[in-house]
């Protein structure tokens, strides 16, 4: 993602942002790259300055991170931690009967009953 976002902004500042005075145009272009790969737009309050952009570009890409993991538990299964006796495979489903490394028989204990 960051070696995506870093081409994406040489692209944006050679082509757009050129007559930006160094660092500033750079930011700026980064600015832009993010913003636009995150979906978020440019709305009507941005913060002021490079500080302002730099900060906004943090929150955007940690946002986007929390996506991500929050995806990540939703959609991958729970596993329980129970060592398979036979190879030592630690994690499973917690409806496993058996070991999904060596195929030896589980009896993982639950909460029920």
């Amino acid at each position: 993602l960051l070696t995506f976002l870093f081409v994406v902004t040489g692209f944006v500042y050679t082509f757009f942002f050129r007559t930006g005075a160094g660092l500033e145009g750079y930011v700026d272009a980064l600015y832009f790259t993010v913003a636009t790969v995150t979906t978020t737009g440019f709305g009507d309050i941005v913060l002021p300055g490079i500080a302002g952009k730099l900060t906004a570009i943090v929150t955007m890409i940690i946002g986007i991170s929390l996506f991500v993991r929050l995806a990540q538990a939703l959609f991958r299964p729970n596993k329980v931690f129970f060592p398979c006796p036979q190879c030592g495979l630690q994690r499973h489903e917690a409806d496993a009967v058996h070991c999904k490394a060596c195929g030896h028989l589980l009896n993982i204990p639950d909460e029920g009953d």
